[in-house]
């Protein structure tokens, strides 16, 4: 029977009588309910749609299909009148990818696949829904030839550079990295640009062991450049992806330093600070400290405190410090310098929340010593109800590890369960999160969408009589040599990175404080320590495989859950997933805590409606 109205009608034959009348009509199911009965779409070399029905009578649709190459897939779930969802499973049934839109809201996927075949999965999540499926897959263009060598090892080889040379390739998630390897003979002017780039693409120069001499990181499809002074040597120059497929051209100049003639008489030298610089003991102080071609922390600090001269930051000396950071480049700066200055020539949110204000023409010596110490010594301390004490011990003690971790009396279990993550799986990431800088401070890095940003913390730390109030240490009270730092300072770092408002922007709460850290999800850690990319799905959406290979690879995992408590899980709480046991089928939640672990089959997981979190490389 067709879609539309129709009528049943009783009459008389003969006589008078009572009935009762019974009426039923099923909807014809034209998807199988299982694997084996999927429907067959067969070969999916464009859009094919089908209409069909999932209820209580029918909680599962199959659709069975394959595509012959490397193809872009798109599939769209239309027409609802109640919730249903649909998967995307690959060819033993397990999970790629789904979609959870809740109510009769329609529901899509996109995905790279390539040749083989597939599922798509439509199924009921309450109340019957007539559908439209839309399946469409289009085949991707074949990776261009890779030129370039994927490591140090096999970078392509230039050979001496003497003038310019061009080279153009591509690097994405087919392929990463290339390197390429050149020398000079001699003393030289480097420099290089990266173009034609149509999606985000950086680029290093190594020395001859691998080490960073200098990077840039512009973004989305900006073009790169590095300029650079060149011993004699051997270098690297890598270019790698940050997303999205991109080709590339990139141009590599080396020319010989010309010796400096000595005329006579010797004419008064063109002096850059002279002719861009205002204020005589700026420019005086300035070409003094940068005579190595180096403008250092303790350098900047020197020239901030310079400019406090008569109590009071003239035009001039306020014009002269943004001229100075603004010019950064033509200084060998740590990038940790150049944003930490920034923020104190020119502004951040966090001047105006902490009440010391961004530098004017008339700032006083006062307001400039409060920005130093915020930004460049650690002076400006989170808010909190405990007492602060310097607490001795190192930054590390014999490596990291996730059991370095032990949350106090903050609830930022989501951000130290990730922490403790990254210290088993990436433990490099924290290494090179901290700059000791000496002096009993650390600069730490974070990301905003990619971008690195830095504060610094001090080793005053909040105290309960003489042990630690929130994260701890390890080693005992504040004056036992084997305490252990890392996790207490990076807690207080992001507790100060609150103000500057770009962390924080779902919590309301934009303070220097502890209290503005309470609260919040895994993935947005990952992003702002790491600068990683991160997935976040629901256990109910994955298969126990897939899980599996998470915890087996060393990409950060953690676990969240929210719609309550069991099997020795709580609620409102974060963990570190760590181990999977395949002899008795268990997944080990460390507590960060530092106790009352938790060891739960994935079948516990689900009921327990876990929300999975995890970096994606």
């Amino acid at each position: 029977m067709s879609a539309g109205t129709y009528y049943a009608r009783v009459y008389q034959f003969s006589s008078d009588t009572t009935y009762s009348l019974s009426l039923n009509a099923t909807a014809i199911d034209n998807a199988g309910n299982t694997l084996a009965t999927a429907r067959a779409v067969g070969a999916l070399t464009a859009t094919q749609s089908f209409s069909d029905w999932v209820g209580s009578a029918d909680t599962d649709d199959y659709y069975s299909f394959n595509v012959g190459t490397q193809s872009n897939f798109s599939l769209s779930l239309t027409g609802l009148s109640a919730d249903a969802n649909v998967q995307l499973l690959n060819s033993s049934g397990e999970y790629i990818s789904s979609s959870e839109a809740g109510g009769n809201t329609s529901e899509s996927i996109t995905s790279q696949l390539s040749a083989g075949t597939y599922y798509a999965r439509v199924y009921q999540f309450s109340s019957d829904t007539t559908y439209s499926l839309s399946l469409n897959a289009t085949a991707v263009a074949p990776s261009p030839v890779d030129n370039a060598g994927n490591t140090t090892a096999t970078a392509r080889a230039v050979g001496t550079l003497t003038g310019a040379q061009s080279f153009s390739d591509w690097v994405g998630s087919a392929d990463t990295n290339d390197y390429y390897s050149f020398n000079v003979g001699t003393q030289s002017n480097f420099s290089l640009s990266l173009t034609g780039l149509s999606a985000d693409a950086d680029v290093q120069l190594l020395n001859s062991s691998g080490g960073v001499i200098s990077i840039s990181e512009a973004v989305s499809n900006t073009s790169e450049s590095i300029n650079s002074q060149l011993s004699a040597g051997s270098y690297y120059v890598r270019v790698f992806q940050y997303s999205g497929d991109t080709n590339y051209s990139l141009s590599l100049n080396a020319t010989d330093v010309a010796p400096t003639p000595t005329p006579t008489p010797t004419p008064t030298p063109t002096d850059w600070y002279s002719q861009n610089l205002l204020d005589a003991q700026i420019i005086t102080l300035t070409s003094s400290l940068a005579a190595d071609g180096n403008l250092s922390r303790n350098d900047m600090i020197s020239i901030f405190r310079d400019a406090k001269d008569g109590s009071v930051i003239d035009a001039s000396e306020l014009t002269d410090l943004r001229t100075l950071v603004s010019n950064s480049t033509l200084f060998t700066m740590a990038d940790s310098v150049k944003v930490l200055s920034n923020k104190i020539a020119n502004s951040d949110a966090a001047n105006t929340r902490s009440g010391f204000g961004n530098l004017f023409a008339g700032s006083s010596d006062t307001q400039m010593e409060n920005l130093i110490g915020k930004w460049f010594l650690g002076t400006d301390r989170p808010d909190t109800g405990y007492t602060y004490q310097s607490v001795s011990g190192s930054l590390f003690q014999n490596g990291l590890s996730a059991d370095d971790i032990y949350q106090g009396a903050v609830g930022d279990c989501y951000y130290v369960a990730t922490l403790a993550s990254i210290a088993q799986e990436k433990p490099e990431y924290i290494q090179n999160m901290f700059t000791d800088n000496g002096d009993n401070t650390f600069t730490v890095r974070f990301y905003n969408n990619g971008v690195a940003d830095y504060v610094t913390v001090d080793r005053y730390l909040p105290t309960y009589g003489n042990y630690a109030a929130y994260a701890g240490w390890g080693g005992g009270s504040v004056s036992s040599s084997s305490n252990e730092l890392w996790v207490a300072l990076a807690e207080k770092a992001y507790a100060q990175l609150a103000e500057s408002g770009w962390s924080r922007t779902y919590s309301g709460n934009q303070n220097n404080s502890y209290a503005a850290i309470e609260g919040g999800w895994m993935d947005t850690v990952i992003r702002q320590v790491m600068g990683l990319s991160a997935t976040s799905q629901s256990v109910s959406s994955m298969t126990q495989t897939q899980l599996i290979n998470l915890v087996n690879s060393n990409q950060v995992l953690t676990a969240g859950f929210v719609y309550g408590a069991g099997y020795g899980v709580v609620n409102g709480h974060a963990y570190t997933i760590t181990a999977y046991n395949a002899t008795n089928g268990t997944f080990h939640l460390r507590n960060p805590w530092g106790s009352t672990h938790a060891d739960v089959t994935f079948s516990q997981l689900v009921s327990l409606r876990g929300i999975i979190q995890w970096s994606n490389t």
